[in-house]
């Protein structure tokens, strides 16, 4: 197991695997990294569109990270 942080140590993140350049800090704008020279600039989420199994709506749903944008995902939620 690996600790990562972003650069300016605000967020902390545990794994033994890598992180996608989508997730990381929004205040420093950095990955996170397990050494301050590997830190890349943190890019935008890449949507693609997912349908809910339990209503059929539509949500958004990143390619690389698989986080549900909450906004769409909680609409999509709702009853018919």
């Amino acid at each position: 197991m690996r600790t990562l942080r972003c650069k300016c140590g605000e967020k902390i993140a545990w794994t033994t695997d890598s992180f996608p350049d989508c997730q990381g800090c929004e205040k420093c704008g950095t990955t996170y990294a397990s050494h301050p020279d590997y830190h890349n600039e943190l890019q935008p989420h890449e949507w693609q569109t997912m349908y809910n199994q339990n209503t059929g709506k539509p949500y958004n749903r990143c390619k690389k990270c698989h986080e549900a944008d909450e906004k769409s995902y909680k609409e999509s939620m709702k009853g018919n």
